[in-house]
């Protein structure tokens, strides 16, 4: 398909890590390059990368949030990704898939010694596997790898897991942007969105997960996955 074709997607990466520097976004971002160096190597011509060293910092507290004295935030996000060796347009064209987001509350930028962590894990199953419950084929679930900090009165479920479609790394950053960027605080979210650099890797990023997702649910739809 030629949607997935290699070199757009590096440069749609490269585009997301300009836009990341332009607007001065605090963190760690050096798993965009490596990233764009993992998927230059594979020698198949396919995009296949495992995202690591990804972290937003922000100063400042998370609205709605608890504890309510945090002034500091981490947001980590990991990534695996990797295409199916023949895209055919009927079926999933993922081959390998997981995404675990980690946000990370402290007292301050200088005092990290104790972390309040949240986490959400985003991934597919094997459709022929037999389960106790519901595991729609992708799916978003509250906790994940880790979760550390439980209030003595506080449950953590294994379900319920919600169907998602799956994200990239543009589309991550997008969820991270949207959700829990405060942008009265931060300028730069605004301006991100309404940068046409960003909306075009967007809609390229939305073209290649998210429109054949959707149109799998359309009653006459000839997918044999996203059904």
């Amino acid at each position: 398909m030629e949607i997935w074709n290699r070199r757009d997607y590096i440069k749609d990466v490269r585009f997301l890590g300009n836009i990341i520097s332009d607007y001065s976004i605090s963190g760690d971002f050096s798993g965009i390059n490596n990233i764009i160096e993992e998927i230059e190597r594979n020698d198949k011509e396919l995009i296949d990368y495992r995202l690591g060293n990804f972290s937003i910092y922000l100063k400042g507290s998370i609205a709605g949030a608890k504890p309510d004295n945090m002034n500091y935030c981490k947001i980590d996000l990991e990534n695996r990704f990797a295409l199916k060796d023949d895209l055919n347009d009927k079926i999933d064209p993922l081959h390998i898939y997981s995404l675990d987001l980690k946000i990370s509350l402290f007292k301050s930028e200088g005092n990290q010694t104790k972390d309040y962590c949240c986490t959400w894990h985003l991934d597919k199953e094997e459709k022929e596997l037999n389960f106790s419950y519901v595991h729609p084929y992708y799916h978003i679930q509250f906790a994940g790898k880790k979760h550390e900090y439980l209030d003595p009165d506080m449950a953590i479920l294994s379900s319920p897991r919600i169907p998602h479609p799956p994200m990239d790394i543009i589309l991550a950053f997008h969820f991270i942007l949207n959700n829990f960027i405060d942008r009265k605080k931060f300028a730069f979210v605004d301006a991100i969105l309404n940068d046409n650099r960003y909306k075009k890797i967007l809609n390229n990023s939305t073209k290649r997960l998210w429109e054949p997702y959707f149109k799998g649910f359309v009653s006459d739809s000839p997918h044999e996955d996203y059904k």
